[in-house]
């Protein structure tokens, strides 16, 4: 463990997170504009088509995910040896997993009557071969806490994507411009990599025993988590038509528009943090902190989705879409439940627990396909929405559960923050509420736009106004050394906070 200062590594992770965050947001709005373009160009049964597809890929490249970048942070001084092998193991996953996508694409096209997934799935798998051949030298980027390569990355990958998918839509006006998007991104931020990081590509599993010992638990981890991750894109093209499946598909990528945004790119800032804070105590501390922060970050934006999503759907994406405003108003909500548990795996890691990983995974696998499929069958797509959420309150459960297990730390010492940063979150919802029945009375579009603006701004003052209110009235151990929301607020808010 480090011998950082808890004031000096709290500083630290604020600007390592506002790096990454702000990488993601960059990232995540050039993605959005991608997606309001495509929307405009294309049909949702060219976005179902493509999500059929991305669903197999997305899996199979999760399943075969190494903790490369993790078995890196955890040792101060990498060497060469150990990039060479970390980059035959990148080269080599990427590989595997895309001829094995090459394998499947023709028995997934029988298995949903769709003879395009064929050649669409093997375009496709050239996305995780350029994932795989990425710089493991970035790694001593992060190590120092800095993240501005990531940034450029993010950046050019995403630019390149956007004015790749939508040359192609003007070309081709087919499926096909979502499909080069997705290639072309990867393929540019494994050139930008190598800028940022040159290594002279040497195959080499020399120092493989220092990536061997995590592999097997995470690697068992990834398979059931990946499968969690798209089962619903897997199962819902059985009960769906491609049209419905695609208005689902956009709904659930605007949804994980805030968590991918947010969450993701704290993910590496906090496991360094943590990896570098001494006992199960403080580390328990930070983790409360650190959950509190994700919470405060994302759950108000999936409040407004969910409530406003009448408003999103209608302007942003036009009335062809019109059916997937339902969705986006359950989706948002189901999110919601889950974001305590955004860094339960972070922990177990940490406290060498990778075991209890595969526990909540399995439990969230067999919850969620005992769920989804018997309400599904029974009641449709009201069903399904009720199973996700059914097996999201199982997943906090189970979560919480694993945290005490892993660095003991107790459940009501966790029942209490939750109920901290919940509190705000149902004031926030209330103050909604009103705006939406006034504005199912508003015909024109350019006031409901407004009102919905105002009903945004009264609610976003009431829920910083209860978390402040809340803060000052929490204890003094409440706003410690490794509150991390308290210290990116105050470093950039001073003398506000």
């Amino acid at each position: 463990m480090s011998s950082r200062e808890p004031s000096s590594l709290s500083s630290l992770t604020a600007k390592a997170g506002t790096w990454t965050v702000g990488s993601k947001l960059a990232s995540k709005a050039l993605d959005f504009i991608t997606l309001l373009c495509l929307a405009r160009l294309l049909g949702p049964s060219d976005f179902g088509l493509v999500a059929m597809a991305m669903s197999s890929v997305l899996i199979a490249e999760a399943i075969f995910e190494m903790p490369v970048a993790a078995a890196l942070i955890r040792d101060p001084s990498p060497t060469k040896d150990m990039f060479d092998t970390a980059l035959t193991i990148g080269l080599t996953r990427g590989l595997i997993v895309g001829m094995l996508l090459c394998a499947l694409a023709y028995p997934l096209a029988l298995f949903y009557d769709e003879p395009r997934l064929t050649t669409l799935i093997c375009v496709l798998s050239l996305a995780p071969v350029m994932r795989g051949l990425k710089s493991p030298k970035l790694i001593l980027f992060t190590q120092r806490f800095d993240f501005r390569p990531d940034f450029i990355l993010e950046a050019a990958g995403k630019i390149a994507s956007l004015c790749a998918a939508v040359a192609v839509a003007l070309y081709t006006g087919s499926y096909w411009a979502i499909a080069v998007g997705t290639v072309v991104g990867p393929m540019l931020m494994m050139i930008v990599s190598y800028i940022y990081a040159p290594q002279r590509p040497v195959l080499s599993l020399k120092d493989w025993a220092i990536f061997a010992p995590i592999v097997g638990w995470y690697m068992l981890s990834q398979i059931l988590q990946s499968v969690n991750w798209q089962l619903e894109k897997l199962l819902l093209p059985r009960f769906m038509d491609l049209v419905s499946f695609g208005r689902y598909s956009v709904a659930s990528d605007i949804t994980a528009v805030p968590y991918q945004s947010v969450v993701q790119p704290l993910f590496r800032p906090f496991l360094v943090a943590f990896s570098q804070i001494p006992s199960h105590e403080k580390l328990g501390e930070a983790y409360l902190r650190a959950t509190s922060t994700i919470v405060f970050l994302v759950a108000p934006a999936l409040v407004f989705l969910s409530i406003l999503a009448d408003v999103v759907v209608t302007i942003l994406l036009g009335p062809s879409w019109h059916g997937a405003a339902f969705i986006l108003t359950c989706l948002p909500l189901i999110a919601i439940i889950s974001l305590p548990t955004a860094l339960v795996n972070s922990i177990c890691f940490l406290a060498d627990k990778m075991h209890l990983i595969v526990v909540k995974n399995v439990i969230e696998l067999c919850s969620k396909l005992m769920l989804i499929c018997s309400l599904g069958y029974a009641y449709g797509l009201y069903g399904i929405l009720a199973g996700q959420a059914i097996a999201a309150a199982i997943s906090l459960t189970t979560s919480l559960a694993i945290v005490r297990a892993s660095i003991g730390l107790s459940l009501v010492r966790q029942a209490k923050e939750g109920v901290k940063y919940f509190t705000p979150i149902l004031l926030m919802a209330l103050c909604l509420v009103p705006g939406i029945y006034l504005g199912d009375s508003v015909d024109h579009p350019l006031r409901q736009l407004w009102l919905s603006i105002a009903t945004t701004a009264a609610a976003a003052l009431v829920y910083l106004g209860s978390m402040f209110f809340m803060a000052r009235m929490s204890s003094s151990e409440g706003l410690h050394q490794y509150d991390f929301v308290m210290q990116y607020l105050r470093k950039r808010f001073r003398p506000a906070i």
